[in-house]
């Protein structure tokens, strides 16, 4: 009887709960962005790296110690296609900014011209 308990317990957890994903990035601050194509550092800060983790399952963005409400930033009901792959629109601490996730666990903080500021790497 327990066994037959345990499988009725597992299949009624919701479906959309495994659809929620933690991503975790180690990032670098571009002192300089290169402005010949936007997607590059000349170079960082300090050359250190900093962690970056975005929640989806609460919606949250967490980056140098504060955290950041995220929506999505290729929203659909509007033709601009912010990210390639795709991204959030970080707002809160009286900023706002934009992550993009793109191949390879690629991603980075752009600001309001698309001009990279911080390149990540996701952790795997």
């Amino acid at each position: 009887m327990k066994k037959i308990l345990l499988v009725v317990a597992a299949f009624s957890v919701p479906m959309g709960f495994a659809c929620a994903e933690t991503f975790n990035y180690s990032c670098k601050a571009c002192i300089f962005p290169n402005s010949s194509d936007g997607y590059g550092c000349d170079d960082v800060v300090d050359g250190k790296t900093y962690p970056l983790r975005v929640d989806d399952s609460k919606n949250v963005l967490e980056w140098r110690g504060k955290k950041y409400s995220v929506s999505n930033a290729n929203d659909p009901n509007k033709d601009e296609i912010v990210c390639a792959k795709a991204g959030w629109h970080a707002e809160g601490n009286g900023t706002s900014f934009t992550f993009c996730a793109a191949t390879q666990g690629y991603g980075s903080i752009q600001d309001k011209n698309g001009d990279v500021r911080v390149q990540c790497n996701l952790k795997r």
